[in-house]
């Protein structure tokens, strides 16, 4: 039969029938690879199965919701924990293609196949880490398991890592930053990838954003900055947002803007960020203008705290212009305005940032001055006074250590005021007493009251009445005994203490606080304190300077010997008696009564303070070896005390002479070249060559470098320097002596 046409036509029952029977057979394929998976216990059965199911999956969409159906995407959920990592890879493919669709992905939103996937992209395996950063990113595009995925734990940080280290893994890097990029579209992940440290989305949204989301970013960096200290390093235009946010009128707005600047100025380089884009006009608006009935007071406790953190960053002061009218932070009008705000009924935090914003200014010449000048003028003192009794123990800290910056300039008028300032002293004494580990509000107290003028007569006689000496030797007791010594305030804290008395030794003209020396036997807790076993160099300089005021009083408090009255009747056998036995008696009698030769009268550690008796000598020449020139300076000094025109010279030369006075303070001079330092030595050196036996004038003449210090202070010291090194040239015969009488003869 001949072809009658080339052309074919199509037979639509049996296309039809053809392609009905190739669904069904594929159906029946899917349902046997089901079956191998469930039942199999080979994995390369398994393997086959999701091999056979992801051909039949890219064929055609019936089979994939097929699968479905009968539950494969459920079971290949469960493959993901296999102990095979080439059976959990290829169910991560098979994955990746079934939840193209919304059931699929529905589907494994109900299992535990995101945490289990999450844990797989930290896998050693590059394929199988590719395939779990395949399979998140398609689902990640569904709006569904956006928050599911953020919320599981470690995902944002895993993905954030990846993005970050993209050099590591390239691929996975890019497919990590399109999956945060798709969970950014989910408010609340943009808080879990600031929490991660990924805070680019949140600024972004925070600039970019509409009001509403602006609002929730806030929030969010609000709720972040007080459940955990967050370092958040903001760009310039978050900072203009932030601050022009704290200008609105919403309450809430303003209280959560204000909330996170507080937290944000704290990392420092915020600072300079913060103030380039106007952070201090709108704090300082706050502070001082905005009035305390607009709104709580909570915002103008954070506009101080931003402030605070922004000067103690570092940035300069001098520079930073606070209003229109061109005034800057280190101006009258700002230091005005902050002590002026300095009040008990504030709140703390709010005092506690003023004062920090003091501290801060107060390190720079320039409004350290400004700062004295306003409180003077002021009388601002009492507030800083009264602050230090607050319960609140930062606050206390804070106001004490204001206080001792103070110190040297107005440091009588803060004595007065404790002093009127009922209980205070008595606060001050407490505060010091020592009960277990060294806090830093103690060792701030201990040196404020070291600190404190130690000629004011009021204050020291108010500690006194109120217990200071006793409870500063227990405190100085506990400390020697080697308790809390581990203490990072331990050093302050002892050196306090020291200085605490030894401000009483400068005033020993007031009863009470002679009779509390003497019942205390400070002379003998002093010479206790030089061995330096107890502390620093300053302790030991202190026990020094402490011992240099007790000396200078041991002449007047010396009592020559009593002279027994005698009758005539008495004199006539005692004139009778052998000499030599009378001699010894006398000798008896004065060894008994303690007669100082120095003092020439009855001296003790304890009533006279004589240094000879307290066995102090020793200690203070063993502190001319130290290599600190204070410590030196104040041993010489208590030194000079013993050769002082009220003593007797002589006697005390030749005391000094036996534990090598001589060849220490030469020492002492051949190391250090200060004026107050050379004038002391000359001093003691004169004294040695004037009054000393041959032994000690040949120790004196024939140390070699003698001539050289004395022609150097001679030629660079000031003018007492020059002037008692020129003494002892003279005496030397190194210089002519212009007092001498010259007779003229002529032959």
């Amino acid at each position: 039969m001949t072809l009658q046409s080339k052309t074919t036509t199509c037979n639509a029952s049996l296309k039809s029938v053809i392609e009905e029977w190739t669904m069904r057979n594929e159906a029946m394929r899917v349902r046997i690879a089901r079956t191998a998976l469930s039942l199999s216990t080979a994995d390369t059965m398994v393997l086959e199965a999701i091999h056979e199911l992801k051909l039949l999956a890219k064929l055609r969409e019936k089979n994939r919701e097929l699968m479905h159906k009968i539950g494969v995407t459920k079971f290949l959920a469960r493959l993901l924990d296999n102990h095979n990592a080439q059976i959990r890879c290829n169910a991560l493919e098979l994955l990746c293609l079934l939840v193209e669709d919304e059931e699929g992905k529905d589907i494994i939103g109900k299992t535990k196949a995101i945490a289990r996937t999450i844990k797989l992209m930290s896998s050693n395996t590059t394929d199988e880490r590719h395939a779990a950063i395949s399979f998140l990113l398609e689902l990640s595009k569904s709006q569904l398991l956006l928050e599911n995925i953020g919320s599981t734990a470690g995902s944002i940080l895993i993905f954030a890592t990846m993005k970050i280290n993209s050099s590591d893994d390239p691929i996975a890097a890019e497919k990590a930053g399109t999956v945060l990029k798709n969970l950014e579209k989910c408010p609340k992940n943009i808080k879990y990838m600031a929490e991660s440290g990924y805070l680019e989305p949140l600024q972004r949204h925070l600039v970019e954003g509409s009001e509403e989301m602006q609002m929730e970013m806030v929030s969010y960096l609000s709720e972040l900055a007080q459940e955990q200290e967050l370092t958040i390093d903001i760009t310039r235009s978050t900072s203009e947002i932030l601050i022009k946010m704290a200008h609105s009128c919403n309450p809430m707005v303003r209280k959560a803007v204000f909330d996170v600047l507080a937290q944000l100025s704290s990392h420092c380089p915020n600072s300079k960020t913060l103030v380039d884009a106007g952070a201090v006009p709108v704090m300082i608006e706050e502070l001082f203008i905005r009035k305390f009935d607009d709104e709580p007071v909570n915002s103008m406790a954070n506009a101080a705290t931003v402030l605070a953190n922004i000067v103690e960053s570092g940035i300069d002061p001098d520079t930073t212009v606070v209003n229109k009218e061109g005034h800057v932070l280190t101006s009258k009008y700002s230091i005005y305005n902050f002590v002026h705000m300095l009040k008990c009924f504030m709140p703390d935090d709010l005092n506690l940032s003023i004062i920090r914003i003091l501290l801060a200014l107060t390190a720079l010449a320039k409004p350290l001055g400004t700062v004295v000048s306003v409180i003077r003028e002021n009388h601002r003192g009492h507030a800083i006074v009264e602050l230090m009794s607050s319960p609140t123990e930062a606050l206390s800290i804070a106001a004490t250590r204001l206080l001792i910056t103070l110190c040297p300039h107005i440091g009588h008028t803060i004595a007065e005021r404790l002093c009127k300032t009922q209980g205070q002293p008595g606060r001050l004494v407490k505060s010091i007493g020592h009960a277990g580990r060294i806090t830093e509000r103690q060792a701030a107290s201990a040196t404020l009251l070291s600190r404190l003028p130690y000629r004011n007569t009021s204050l020291n006689v108010a500690l006194v009445q109120e217990g200071a000496v006793p409870a500063i030797l227990s405190a100085i007791r506990e400390m020697q005994n080697g308790v809390a010594r581990t203490s990072r305030h331990a050093v302050p804290f002892m050196e306090g203490l020291v200085g605490g008395l030894v401000r009483l030794t400068a005033t020993l003209y007031s009863p009470e606080v002679l009779k509390a020396a003497m019942d205390h036997k400070l002379a003998s807790v002093l010479t206790e304190l030089l061995a330096g076993a107890a502390g620093s160099d300053e302790v030991q300089r202190l026990a020094a300077v402490g011992l240099e005021n007790l000396s200078y009083l041991s002449v007047k408090l010396s009592q020559p010997p009593p002279d027994e009255p005698l009758s005539k009747k008495a004199s006539i056998l005692k004139l009778l008696k052998d000499s030599k036995v009378h001699s010894n008696n006398k000798k008896n009698s004065l060894h008994q009564l303690n007669v100082c030769p120095v003092h020439r009268g009855i001296c003790s550690p304890a009533m006279t303070f004589c240094l000879f008796e307290a066995g102090a000598v020793e200690g203070l020449l063993n502190c001319l070896e130290n290599d600190n020139v204070r410590v030196v300076e104040a041993a010489l000094g208590a030194l000079c005390t013993l050769l002082d025109e009220r003593v007797d010279v002589q006697k005390s030369v030749a005391a000094l002479a036996e534990p090598d006075a001589a060849r220490r303070v030469l020492g002492a001079l051949r190391q250090h070249r200060q004026n107050v330092l050379w004038q002391k030595c000359f001093c003691v050196v004169e004294k040695l060559l004037k009054h000393g036996d041959d032994r000690c004038v040949r120790e004196v003449t024939g140390d070699r470098m003698l001539p050289t210090a004395l022609v150097s202070a001679f030629h660079r010291g000031d003018a007492s320097t020059k002037q008692a090194a020129e003494s002892i040239l003279r005496r030397l015969h190194k210089m002519p002596d212009y007092s001498a009488t010259y007779v003229s003869m002529e032959f």
